[in-house]
């Protein structure tokens, strides 16, 4: 492929060589990742397009804190560690957006997970997980908004603002509108109390199956792909609670979490649709929606089935 200007335009800042042959990575949303060969080897740059997740360079700079940290205690999984440019910074600015150069790790996204992977996993996360609570990383922001109500209910009342004077709304609009008619009232009803009394930690969230990289070798329904699997959840949990240990409080707590994530999953769905049409997907809109009414709704019944 012919790389975009302001790609080409950025590799440039990297002593890497002349790349030989461009490929652009078919999975991710938030980010476009370049797989760039040269006589040196294989590298991804990444251009960071969200507009929520980097708000400034000081944003970047926490997650490359981070991916070192990591790498420095000795977790034993390998993650993006960044290439300097020629002038020894981690990451430059091109056109208003960020970039930044890793070499490409070797493996294969897995979308259905097997028993071993399942059992990887869940080791992999409960080392992370007790990694970064002996890290003493702090990103320095507020944690008062605790499901990102206010975030995301603000943007979808912006949203359905806009809409609201348009003469006439296309089908994605449409369903955003009912949709996110459902979901404002769940939203916020969600109680804070219990959560805001769990101490809370810099994570990585976002543990999909694309982000997962795996050599040699979400937990949802076959069927209904809005549901969860809960005998996955269940068998997941207890592989996970061999490395970290688990309590009532948080068991409690999942099906909000996954409730309001899901609500934050939908209206990333409708930013895409609107910014980035051709990688968006069609299904997330109404997927995402479904997704949250049905954990909200079904809270007793998934912490019942997690805890017998």
């Amino acid at each position: 492929m012919d790389p975009p200007k302001e790609a080409e335009e950025a590799i440039s800042a990297w002593n890497i060589g002349t790349p030989t042959k461009w490929s652009l990575a078919e999975q991710g949303e938030v980010n476009r990742n370049f797989i760039i060969r040269t006589k040196q080897g294989r590298y991804v740059l990444r251009q960071v397009l969200s507009h929520s997740h980097y708000g400034s360079s000081k944003d970047l700079e926490f997650e490359f804190a981070y991916l070192n940290y990591l790498e420095r205690v000795g977790f034993p999984y390998q993650v993006p560690s960044a290439v300097p440019t020629r002038e020894g910074k981690l990451f430059i600015k091109v056109r208003g957006r960020y970039c930044w150069l890793y070499r490409f790790i070797e493996g294969t996204a897995v979308e259905r997970l097997n028993q071993s992977h399942f059992e990887e996993l869940a080791r992999m996360m409960g080392r992370y997980h007790i990694l970064v609570e002996r890290s003493g990383l702090d990103n320095r922001k507020p944690t008062v908004d605790l499901f990102g109500r206010a975030f995301t209910s603000e943007e979808m009342e912006c949203y359905r603002s806009e809409l609201l004077k348009k003469p006439r709304m296309n089908r994605r609009d449409a369903t955003f509108m009912q949709e996110s008619a459902k979901l404002v009232p769940i939203l916020r009803s969600l109680d804070e109390n219990p959560y805001s009394k769990l101490k809370r930690y810099p994570i990585h969230r976002d543990i999909i199956p694309e982000n997962l990289i795996w050599k040699k070798n979400k937990c949802r329904d076959r069927k209904l792909k809005h549901q969860l699997d809960l005998t996955l959840v269940k068998r997941f949990l207890q592989f996970y609670e061999k490395w970290h240990s688990v309590s009532d409080e948080e068991v409690e707590l999942i099906p909000i979490l996954i409730a309001s994530g899901f609500i934050e999953d939908f209206v990333w769905a409708y930013w895409m649709l609107r910014n980035d049409p051709e990688r968006a997907g069609s299904h997330g809109l109404k997927l995402s929606s479904t997704a949250a009414q049905w954990s909200y709704s079904n809270r007793e019944k998934i912490v019942q089935a997690i805890q017998d």
